[in-house]
């Protein structure tokens, strides 16, 4: 059982890593906002007569995009592996351990906007707006798939904690 004062903290570093999630996730629609920019100033796409050589780049990308996705769900739970977490930490307090934690998710979402920066390049490359909702959804999914969930946190800490008598809160003032 975490005592009142390791609760609050897991609170506190959840909020801020759903505000981290928000703000890595919101990337997603600024590579949007650059590809109707772009769209609506009429630079892409020249015709498909310039992007044509680039076509075979596509099926690649579309597969790194898949292996990607993957990957963030795989280094996610590895990451989050008790053991990997407590490994990680530079001390053995909860606030090491959600340390630990938050730099793991951290990692995760970075891998989870690769996708859409991919279909942003590609789309450039080659022209096909396609290409990017594709490789974008791809992201979504990624980012859905590791929304921080505080749960987890929870039993994560219960497993590296040491088991003790809960500690009261007029026990610690004194």
């Amino acid at each position: 059982m975490l005592d009142e004062r390791d609760q609050a903290r897991l609170q506190t570093s959840f909020r801020t890593l759903r505000v981290t999630y928000a703000g890595m996730l919101s990337s997603l629609g600024a590579c949007w906002l650059v590809v109707m920019l772009t769209r609506k100033v009429g630079a892409i796409p020249a015709g498909r007569g310039a992007y044509s050589e680039m076509d075979w780049l596509r099926y690649p990308l579309y597969v790194v995009g898949v292996g990607l996705v993957l990957l963030v769900l795989a280094m996610r739970a590895w990451l989050l592996r008790p053991a990997m977490v407590r490994d990680r930490a530079a001390g053995s307090d909860a606030q090491a351990y959600l340390n630990a934690i938050f730099a793991a998710h951290v990692v995760v979402f970075a891998l989870a906007e690769i996708p859409a920066i991919l279909g942003l390049a590609l789309y450039f490359v080659a022209g096909y707006l396609r290409d990017f909702f594709a490789l974008a959804v791809m992201a979504l999914c990624a980012f859905a798939a590791v929304c921080p969930r505080e749960a987890q946190g929870t039993e994560i800490l219960r497993a590296l904690m040491p088991p003790g008598p809960p500690v009261h809160a007029a026990a610690r003032k004194s």
